[in-house]
């Protein structure tokens, strides 16, 4: 089992990347995604029915990615987001999540193994 959180993001070209972080017992590693990606994942959990916290919304107005406050609050719900999910184990284990984070170990960013 893991944990996720959203460790950092950064601006790439005028899109924003954010550092997902994916904390096991063994290994701990980073991938990056665009919001966007993070939204397909909650609409495809939410296809499925398992339980699962409320994603955080788009802004209404002005672009998120232009606002560097907006950024970070989006970064702080986004990993509230994923705090919540990974205490609900049926939707951990479900076929979604398992197949998120095999893709997320196929794009690794950073990656360090841990001594247990």
């Amino acid at each position: 089992m893991y944990s996720i959180s959203i460790s950092n993001f950064y601006f790439n070209n005028s899109k924003v990347e954010y550092i997902v972080k994916f904390e096991g017992q063994v290994e701990t590693f980073l991938s990056k995604y665009r919001y966007s990606q993070l939204k397909t994942l909650d609409d495809q959990l939410g296809k499925t029915k398992v339980e699962k916290p409320k994603f955080p919304k788009r802004s209404l107005f002005g672009k998120t990615n232009q606002n560097l406050s907006r950024v970070q609050d989006r970064q702080i719900k986004l990993n509230k987001y994923f705090e919540q999910l990974c205490v609900i184990n049926s939707t951990m284990d479900c076929f979604i999540m398992q197949e998120f984070i095999r893709d997320a170990k196929r794009n690794i960013f950073v990656t360090e193994i841990t001594g247990n």
